[in-house]
């Protein structure tokens, strides 16, 4: 096993003394002169037109600046998914209820609050479709009705909701199930949930003498928000400078634009400065959440336990808008197992509610949670040990996964022993106790990545990228320079950046920064070395070759006195034919680098109330390599809870009739606290990737996806029933011990209505 100085040791954050004395300044910090305070106008209707709006009480209300609405803004859609399907304010129509329909700009924020009821709008109401299995259905009311004029139009059924399908297909499938053994079927479904980050959404909009627009953001994407902002301002690119602030969380909520065009057009408008922060409610009601997922499992299965085949349909409510929708659902219904034939499909499709975004992979939790209580379904059906169940039938190396990559070298064989063995697994359990797990599959991410290191005269280095720092990242990228570069951690500034600054990167999200980012720190820090070397060559008169570095010098290996620090290096390089030493890498894909995380949960079921006491929890992840085992762990470990709350007790209400958000606030929207949980007993296993930083693999998102299969199947294990709608509420427990109802809807009508309309149906 490779030797580290750096890396596998539990290094500080390097901006612990910024964070625990509160000197980290977040988008809510900024405050420049003269910067007045931008409320946002909802709409209060689900679905109807504008007839008009009056702004005239409100902008002759003392200390109002300006007000704006849809149609101030250029007449140009843009989009947060594959779609360009709405306006940056409302225009024409609303599409939920808490659609922006106007701003204000007041001195402060209780005259603009004021100001925004001084607004009056006229609606003239349409009828809402709130269920997205009712908008499938022929006659439904229609979201879009001229959808298919929108740009990145794709798949979409006559007159009907849904705005794209995604799909994968292999082998015959059909041939396959009439020649199983058996055939099961099961549909699963999953709330809707917020990504509960504690930093509200906050921005702050500037324009300066000579035009340009910077905006202070809290956000994870500062390129993709500068080039949005562009479209939905009509400007020039270069016109825009986005910086981003220190982040208070974000989980994908904050990859892309939200309302930064507000204080962004009303700064323009008013030439002070503008800043716009949300209230949890509208954290609730304005940013994308997660919205229910429904997936339907069709498995065949031979005797032994091989799965022969599998179909998998997807529906994904998006609300109002695409925004993130379907994204990782349908590549991950084959789950981390190898089946020959297959037929995947996820369709996104419109209601009258908030708009959809990201939350930590989007859908893939959800699938996870559909296949993993399938895999158990099937198990004790066919009278197998659910573990030995998902070992025979597990992607190995060498097989191709449901992407056509082939498996490198992983470690999800060893993840599953490593919790079997830690529970010590077969065992006997009180009665109403029971064991539950499930197999987590995901990917390293990559995307645009650059980085770009110079070593200083004092024998420090400047590491520059463009990715936002979120939980820690800069400290890993900050370890894997050091590393690279035979330094230590205190010997690396990882420089402050902004769109101007730093070299174009994707955002910080999907498990990529890691992987993704700090491989082009790799690959930027072998480039400084390399000049490093050249260098050091030239002036000692040796062969590159014959050079080796550590502990901040590069000298010549069989004379190490025969050197220089890279101070002196750095020193030399200013009057040198090299130049100053730069170090630079830029990439933008990666091969597949797979994930596997095995998770169990034992728990407690109370059957006089259906309660459900978690008891225990036990995860082990393939990590590669752990850049900061600390880091790695504390990222394991809130993933888990992340994944324990959607599982037991999160649950974002939503208005049948309407559509509005019933529970926008910390207090009824209920994520676990310290007290609901037990000790998480968190495992590392390590086999190196081929291609990432040092062998390392991706880390966030896998610990969030098990839990709620996990402990699905610990409850069924305890107390023999099935619960297929999360979350796994006291409620839903004790309705199936009585036998009462069906926890899932019946689909099967919207699927031959699905199949037909892509002409697969027989």
């Amino acid at each position: 096993m490779t030797t580290f100085k750096v890396l596998e040791q539990n290094n500080p954050r390097v901006d612990a003394w910024e964070k625990v004395t509160g000197r980290a300044t977040y988008a809510g910090d900024v405050y420049l002169p003269g910067m007045l305070m931008c409320k946002v106008l909802a709409s209060s209707r689900s679905h109807a037109r504008i007839v008009s709006i009056d702004t005239s009480k409100a902008e002759a209300l003392p200390g109002v600046r300006a007000v704006i609405t849809g149609a101030d803004f250029p007449e140009i859609r843009f989009g947060s998914g594959a779609l360009k399907d709405r306006y940056i304010l409302a225009r024409d129509k609303v599409y939920y209820i808490g659609e922006p329909v106007a701003a204000v700009a007041a001195e402060d924020e209780i005259t603009a609050q004021e100001a925004i009821g001084l607004i009056d709008v006229e609606y003239e109401d349409l009828e809402p479709v709130v269920d997205p299995l009712v908008s499938l259905r022929a006659g439904a009311p229609s979201v879009h009705p001229d959808l298919e004029s929108y740009e990145g139009y794709g798949f979409t059924i006559e007159g009907g909701n849904i705005c794209t399908l995604l799909d994968a297909d292999r082998g015959d499938v059909d041939q396959a199930f009439a020649e199983a053994d058996y055939v099961f079927e099961d549909t699963f479904r999953s709330q809707g949930i917020n990504q509960g980050f504690l930093e509200p959404m906050a921005c702050v909009a500037s324009v300066e003498a000579n035009g340009r627009l910077t905006v202070w953001a809290s956000t994870q994407g500062p390129y993709q928000v500068r080039a949005q902002l562009a479209s939905v301002l009509d400007m020039p690119l270069s016109n825009i400078k986005v910086v981003p602030m220190e982040l208070g969380g974000g989980f994908g909520a904050k990859l892309r634009l939200a309302f930064e065009a507000y204080p962004a057009l009303l700064a323009m408008k008013t030439g002070n400065p503008v800043k716009l922060i949300n209230t949890r409610e509208e954290v609730f009601t304005l940013n994308g959440p997660r919205h229910p997922v429904t997936n339907y499992l069709k498995t065949g299965v031979n005797k032994d336990g091989a799965i022969v085949a599998r179909e998998g349909y997807t529906i994904f409510d998006v609300g109002a808008y695409l925004g993130a929708g379907p994204n990782s659902g349908i590549g991950h219904g084959l789950g981390a197992y190898d089946i020959p034939n297959f037929r995947l499909r996820s369709y996104a499709a419109y209601t009258n509610k908030v708009y959809v975004g990201s939350y930590r992979a989007s859908g893939v939790a959800d699938m996870t949670f559909a296949v993993e209580s399938h895999m158990d379904i099937i198990a004790h059906k066919i009278g197998m040990d659910p573990l030995e169940f998902r070992l025979k039938n597990a992607i190995k190396e060498g097989d191709i996964a449901v992407n056509g990559s082939r498996v490198p070298r992983n470690g999800l064989a060893e993840c599953l022993a490593a919790v079997k063995e830690r529970l010590g697994l077969p065992r006997e359990l009180p009665e109403g106790h029971g064991v539950g797990i499930a197999l987590c599959e995901w990917r390293s991410g990559a995307g645009p990545s650059t980085a770009a290191i110079s070593v200083n005269e004092d024998g420090t280095v400047s590491l520059l990228t463009g990715s936002v720092d979120i939980s820690g990242s800069d400290t890993s990228l900050a370890s894997i320079a050091a590393e690279a570069l035979c330094i230590g951690m205190d010997q690396v500034i990882v420089a402050k950046r902004d769109t101007d600054l730093a070299p174009f990167t994707g955002p910080s999200g999907g498990s990529r920064i890691v992987y993704s980012q700090g491989k082009a720190v790799e690959l930027a820090a072998e480039d400084t070395r390399n000049k490093l070397f050249a260098l050091a060559a030239d002036r000692l008169g040796v062969p590159a070759d014959a050079l080796v570095c550590a502990e901040g010098r590069v000298y010549v290996q069989d004379n190490p006195p025969q050197g220089y620090t890279l101070g002196q290096l750095a020193a030399m390089s200013v009057n040198s034919r090299f130049g100053p030493i730069v170090g630079n890498a830029a990439l933008s894909t990666l091969p597949y680098a797979p994930v596997f995380s095995a998770q169990a949960a034992e728990v407690e079921v109370d059957k006089e109330t259906g309660q459900v006491k978690l008891t225990r929890y036990v995860q082990c992840q393939d990590v590669g390599v752990a850049i900061n085992p600390m880091a790695v762990e504390g990222q394991l470990e809130g993933g888990a809870v992340q994944g324990i709350g959607r599982a037991l007790t999160e649950d974002m209400l939503f208005d049948p009739e309407t559509g509005a958000v019933r529970n926008p606030s910390f207090a009824t929207y209920l994520m676990p606290l310290a007290l609901d949980l037990p000790e998480l007993e968190t495992l590392m296993v390590r086999v190196p990737s081929e291609d990432g930083p040092f062998g390392a693999r991706a880390v966030a998102e896998p610990p969030g996806f098990g839990p709620p299969a996990a402990i699905a199947n610990a409850i069924y294990d305890a107390v023999g029933v099935r619960i297929r709608e999360l979350p796994l509420s006291g409620e839903r427990v004790l309705a199936a011990l009585r036998g009462e109802g069906s926890d899932v809807a019946y689909i099967g009508d919207e699927l031959d209505e699905l199949k037909r309309a892509e002409g697969l149906a027989g």
